[in-house]
């Protein structure tokens, strides 16, 4: 298993471990609540519900909607059917039914690509998360459930393991839809999977400790917090971090610039005869180029925020720098990029990241590698700049001058002689 794959599963993972850690120390203080407490505490899940429902349709979070419904289904039925001892028969069939339900629809979910929002993918979707609760539920109401306890299987009937609640059965069914929805956290790595992944484990948790006091309440509640936090992150993400290149995009340079203070210099970045990759190479190359500059501006960049401004333009803002420091800096930057053996990917590419670094570092230029080189134009804020705009033009055209002197070169506008260090190829 690649040790970076496996850091990244941990880290989209931390929000809900987090919460299901949580979780023992806020039941513990369940047991103080009064009755009106109590009674707010049952309106959580419900209001959380209607919140994330919301926000789930208005950001196109599909799976993560229909997530929502499953935990929201499950607690309406265990609120409005499960509040009386699961030793009537009753009860324990209801709840058999739900522990099997729950895990089954989930793991349905994990498999559906996520593709926006329309009519058309509710219409085929929803109707399988409501049916099965529909189903217990009318079932209930015409109290024909305590008729099928006898026909349970063993599977059902026998618990997994003392004194938890969990048959052997559910536990299984648990266990697949876990392991899968790791599986595809480990594809996929977004954070939604995982959030899938620690609902799952959350009511199950919750159903084998079913006995407690308030652990549905709760148990609903903390797994709604943690959709709503997806999502949210997942807008946050979706309006300023550039998705190729995992940049912060120009909606978090807009607000950076705001808050950066009166010093600070701001590099414009230009990738040197961009579109000669895209024309020679196709557009999957132009990608790859982009994914290296990105990633080779936020190692060299020491000390300054690194921002994608759009097409194969980059942002830099040097904060508390004027343009003598900013350019040392900006240097290291192109220099870093020139030096770097850009390796067209083919077939024959290690998919290991660290042999892939090790390939690259055989030699200075491997055969079958191609040269990028990037422009620098910079400018410092000063008092005559009546706003960021004026500073991002004035770097602008320090970029058109580091071009017109033949590319590859850092330019500073307040810089008398810009520095002109072209690196040979």
């Amino acid at each position: 298993m690649p040790r970076y794959n496996l850091q990244k599963m941990i880290k989209l993972m931390l929000p809900g471990i987090f919460l299901m850690l949580l979780a023992p120390v806020i039941h513990s203080q369940l047991h103080d609540l009064n009755v009106i407490q109590q009674q707010l505490l049952n309106y959580m899940p419900p209001l959380l519900g209607g919140l994330a429902i919301i926000l789930c349709i208005s950001f196109n979070q599909g799976r993560l909607l229909l997530t929502t419904i499953n935990l929201l289904c499950l607690f309406l039925l265990i609120q409005n059917q499960l509040q009386t001892s699961l030793s009537q028969p009753a009860n324990f069939v209801l709840f058999s039914g739900l522990s099997l339900l729950f895990p089954l629809l989930q793991l349905f979910i994990n498999f559906i690509p996520e593709r926006g929002l329309s009519s058309r993918w509710l219409l085929r979707h929803l109707p399988v998360i409501i049916s099965g609760y529909l189903f217990f539920w009318l079932a209930a109401q015409n109290h024909l459930l305590s008729a099928w306890f006898s026909a349970l299987p063993v599977g059902l009937i026998q618990m997994f393991s003392d004194p938890y609640l969990l048959s052997q059965w559910a536990v299984y069914l648990f266990a697949v839809s876990t392991l899968l929805g790791l599986v595809i956290l480990w594809f996929r790595a977004t954070l939604a999977d995982a959030c899938l992944v620690i609902i799952t484990l959350a009511i199950a948790a919750m159903l084998a400790l079913f006995g407690e006091t308030s652990v549905s309440v709760l148990s609903c509640t903390l797994g709604l917090i943690l959709i709503l936090f997806t999502v949210l992150f997942n807008s946050y993400s979706m309006a300023f971090i550039d998705e190729l290149t995992g940049l912060p995009g120009r909606r978090a340079l807009e607000n950076t610039l705001r808050s950066a203070g009166r010093r600070y210099t701001l590099g414009m970045v230009d990738i040197d005869h961009f579109k000669k990759f895209n024309d020679t190479y196709g557009h999957d190359v132009g990608d790859q180029v982009l994914r290296m500059v990105a990633s080779q501006m936020k190692q060299a960049a020491r000390g300054a925020s690194v921002f994608r401004y759009g097409g194969e333009e980059f942002t830099i803002v040097f904060k508390g720098m004027d343009e003598v420091s900013a350019i040392e800096i900006a240097e290291k930057v192109r220099t870093a990029i020139a030096a770097y053996p850009m390796r067209i990917r083919d077939k024959n590419r290690p998919g290991d990241e660290k042999k892939g670094r090790q390939q690259r570092n055989r030699s200075s230029r491997p055969e079958g590698t191609t040269e990028v080189t990037i422009s620098i134009g910079l400018c410092e804020k000063t008092p005559q700049h009546k706003d960021s705009q004026a500073v991002i033009k004035q770097a602008d055209e320090a970029l058109y001058l580091a071009k017109q002197q033949g590319r590859n070169r850092s330019v500073a506008s307040h810089i008398v002689q810009p520095r002109a260090r072209k690196t040979s190829s």
